[in-house]
Parts: structure tokens; sequence; C-alpha cells
């Protein structure tokens, strides 16, 4: 009787030490499925604050001043768009604030009363426009030097620029690298004027235009000097019909230039010999070139 006593007893204790053993078990593993889930719910909560935040890769640090309202960035930043309520946006000494775009422009606008933003600063590759800006200025990164000042509007760059589209400059004087071509272009009309005169110099000058180049001056002489002489596309010189009309067929033509105005043309002189001697003032009364 007492060995099936004892015997019995022993089965009761394993099936008790099992079932404490379950219940620990069970434990266990609710503990480590919370964690999980805690751990999860961490990284789930950090990944939103990154996505507000827009800390990606290119963010090294950020760092939040309190007391002066100060935002401190270090690195490089990459940003898609940037609102500041005060407009400020300050460098430390030395380390001056540099904002560029990846192939596309940067646009820095301020917004009026009524929430609707205006375009005051625009740089694109195409060109910079600057609208409703009182002082604004562009200076040497490395030397600190003055570049350009809306107060004082000179335009200097220490190593020059490829291009420059402008409607007025006053300069005292435009020069081209050597060996590299100076080039003026103009869609309606250009204007090469000098309080005391004007003087080019270079290897060659070449003077072009669809319709009328003149040169005048006020108080002196118009002077052109070449090393090899110069030369005039008479081609491109309007023909004037003389008193009969435009003779057809001429071969040969008459080179007339008008006074005081300085005006060349042509007149066509026929190919037959005749014993009418062509002028410069054979030209018909209605379509006067010196008019």
């Amino acid at each position: 009787g007492k060995a099936d006593q004892q015997q019995q007893q022993q089965k009761y204790d394993l099936a008790k030490c099992q079932l404490y053993n379950e219940k620990n078990s069970f434990a266990f593993w609710v503990v480590i499925i919370l964690l999980f889930s805690l751990a999860l719910g961490n990284l789930c909560l950090t990944l939103t604050i990154a996505g507000v935040l827009k800390i990606y890769k290119g963010m090294e640090n950020i760092e939040l001043i309190q007391g002066a309202e100060t935002v401190k960035f270090f690195g490089n930043i990459d940003f898609d768009r940037v609102l500041k309520l005060d407009g400020k946006l300050e460098g430390f000494h030395e380390e001056p604030v540099e904002i560029s775009g990846d192939d596309g422009p940067v646009s820095i606008s301020l917004v009026n009363r009524n929430a609707h933003p205006h375009n005051k600063i625009h740089l694109s590759k195409n060109g910079s426009i600057l609208k409703g800006i009182n002082h604004f200025e562009v200076k040497d990164g490395a030397s600190g030097r003055q570049v350009f000042s809306t107060s004082r509007p000179t335009y200097n760059l220490p190593q020059g620029a490829s291009m420059l589209h402008t409607n007025l400059i006053n300069a005292a004087r435009i020069t081209s690298p050597i060996n590299d071509t100076l080039k003026f272009q103009t869609r309606n009309r250009f204007t090469l004027k000098g309080t005391e005169g004007t003087r080019l110099e270079a290897k060659e000058i070449l003077w072009s235009a669809d319709q009328n180049i003149f040169l005048k001056s006020d108080n002196g002489s118009a002077v052109l000097l070449g090393a090899n002489g110069i030369y005039v596309n008479v081609n491109s010189l309007p023909i004037v019909k003389s008193e009969h009309g435009l003779r057809a067929g001429s071969a040969q033509f008459k080179l007339c230039v008008c006074f005081p105005q300085g005006r060349i043309f042509r007149i066509a002189v026929p190919k037959a010999h005749t014993n009418a001697k062509v002028s410069c003032a054979h030209f018909s009364n209605w379509n006067d070139p010196c008019a």
C-alpha cells in the first residue's frame, strides 16, 4: 500500500512540476512577444518622426537650441521646401550658407498677408530674376570681394563671365581673353555709345546687321583703320532704283554715299554702253535713299 501511495505521489509531483514549467514557458513567451511588440512600435514611431522631420541620408546632425528659437544644422542638408516665418537664413562666421538645386532651379519666395507666395528670387541655368528686392549683394566666396550690389549696380567678376544678358551696360572697358572672341548680339537694335568717344581694337572686327549699320560722331570724326584694309560686303548693300527703274541684267553697280548722313547704297549700271552717264543722283524721287 505504501509503495502505491509513494508512486502516486511521485506522479502527482511530476505532473505539478510539468504544469509549473508550462506556465513559466507561457509567461516567458508572453514577455518576449510584448518586448517584440514594443520594439516594433518604437521602430514605427522612429520612422514616423524621421518621415515628418524629413531626416534623410543627407542630414548628418540637427540641434534645437532652446531659448534662442534656433535650429542648427551640420553638414549637407537635402530639403525639398523650407518655410521660414521671419525669412532669415543665416550662417556662422567663415561658414557661409550655400543653397543649390540638383538639376533644377532655386526659388526664394515671400508670402503676403493673403498667404499667396510671390516669387522674388529665381536662380536657374537660364538666368537669374530678382523682383521687389530693396538690397541685394553678391560676393566672391574666396576673397569676400563684392561682385554685384543693387545699391551700386556694377558688375565685376574676378574670373569674367561667359555670357551676360542685359538691356543697358555702363562700363569703362569691355574685354575678352586673348584668342577668345568677344561677341555682341541683339534681336532688335544695338547701340554702342561713348561720352568721350568709343574705341574698338581687335585682330579682326566683324559687323553684321539685317538692316542698317550707323557710324556717327557728334564732335569729331569716325575713323576706320585696319592693318590689312577694310572690307565691306557690297552684296548686302541696298540697290536703289534709278530714274528709269531698276535695270534688269545689270552686272555692275555704282557705289554711292549720302552726305552728310553717310549712308551707303548702290545704283545699277547697264551692261550696254550708252552715252548716258550714270551718277549717284540718278535715283527716283519716290525712292530717295538719303531721305
